[in-house]
């Protein structure tokens, strides 16, 4: 094992990769969940070991628990990984600028110490990303518990190539946020255009910079309809949830995309999908984020214009706990048939006439 000194105040340990530049770059960054990344590594070993198309990249951002532990113990059972091992905390979204700035591959696929990837997901996703010249690739998640078992791969695909912007963001809409289900042409997010990716450093959406990037450029993506990753389920929480998703996302929607079609389809999706469900776990557990003031009067200002904000967020916030969950019910069940649908609620009356 090489050890070196790099940029930032890293210490970069290293095994060789292939010279040829990897297929996909899956990048785990992370913070002191040993236990979360085994079981990550033990899901993946099996898939990428001797697969020269993949680089496994980890960037330990300064953990003070066994996480060097755990990478040494995953290399000397063979697996090859480029460990990256920051001698001090540079925060959550410098750390996930790092991984994709260093990551080698032409996707480059940032995914989260807590989540898992199912057996038999890495061969699948990339033959997707040899199939054709994606610009984004989504991948859809379910949540699992802690005596989980994942279930492999289907055999069959199960999925939508999407040539529109508008379409590909009525599927993806707030799901762009989330790290582990988008994976990320790396040349059609560079350059970034106006903008540097580091301008959101703190914002805690650090990943819409170079998402929405590639978005900009948008010609073709692929949305994979089966699940091939199990997210973590009441592991969310210690962030200002109104800040980030509400006037954050905002900011960085309206000025990071160039259409406007596209950024007024992520909001609306971010109030039609999104809010009803935060919105109930807030109310069941408000405790578990930094905000204290009243969701409405933070919301309010942001989504009251738009119609979605009365129908599908609204009563969640007024109406009593028992009631509340019944309303998100509901609205689970429009926004099933609007997905069934092809989104035409989500799109309607969009900010231009592009549909």
């Amino acid at each position: 094992m090489n050890i070196r000194t790099g940029e930032t105040n890293t210490e970069n340990q290293e095994v060789p990769l292939a010279n040829r530049k990897p297929v996909l770059t899956i990048a785990i960054p992370t913070c002191n969940r040993a236990a979360c990344l085994r079981d990550v590594l033990s899901l993946l070993a099996e898939q990428v070991r001797d697969e020269p198309r993949i680089e496994l990249m980890i960037s330990d951002n300064a953990s003070s628990d066994e996480t060097p532990a755990v990478v040494r113990d995953s290399m000397a059972d063979g697996l090859s990984v480029r460990y990256i091992r920051n001698s001090n905390n540079i925060g959550a979204d410098a750390n996930f600028l790092q991984c994709f700035q260093m990551a080698r591959g032409q996707y480059v696929w940032l995914f989260s110490d807590d989540d898992l990837i199912i057996p038999g997901a890495i061969p699948k996703i990339l033959s997707y990303c040899e199939r054709a010249e994606y610009t984004l690739i989504s991948l859809n998640a379910y949540g699992f518990d802690q005596s989980h078992k994942p279930a492999a791969a289907k055999s069959q695909d199960d999925v939508i190539e999407i040539s529109s912007p508008n379409v590909y963001a009525s599927y993806v809409h707030v799901f762009f946020t989330f790290i582990s289900g988008n994976i990320i042409n790396k040349g059609a997010a560079l350059p970034p255009g106006s903008f540097s990716f580091s301008d959101l450093a703190g914002s805690s959406l650090i990943q819409l910079s170079w998402t929405y990037a590639a978005l900009n450029r948008f010609s073709r993506g692929l949305y994979v309809r089966e699940k091939l990753i199990a997210v973590r389920l009441n592991n969310t929480g210690g962030y200002n949830l109104f800040q980030v998703f509400g006037s954050t996302l905002a900011r960085i929607t309206r000025s990071w995309l160039q259409s406007a079609t596209v950024g007024q389809i992520v909001l609306n999706g971010t109030v039609q999908r999104f809010w009803p469900m935060m919105l109930l776990s807030y109310k069941k557990s408000a405790k578990a984020f930094l905000d204290r003031a009243e969701p409405h009067a933070l919301l309010s200002p942001l989504f009251g214009g738009n119609f979605r904000y009365w129908i599908f967020a609204y009563p969640v916030i007024v109406l009593p706990r028992v009631l509340a969950t019944g309303w998100v019910f509901l609205t689970r069940l429009l926004n099933a048939l609007d997905k069934t649908a092809g989104y035409p609620m989500l799109r309607w009356r969009v900010s231009d006439k592009e549909r």
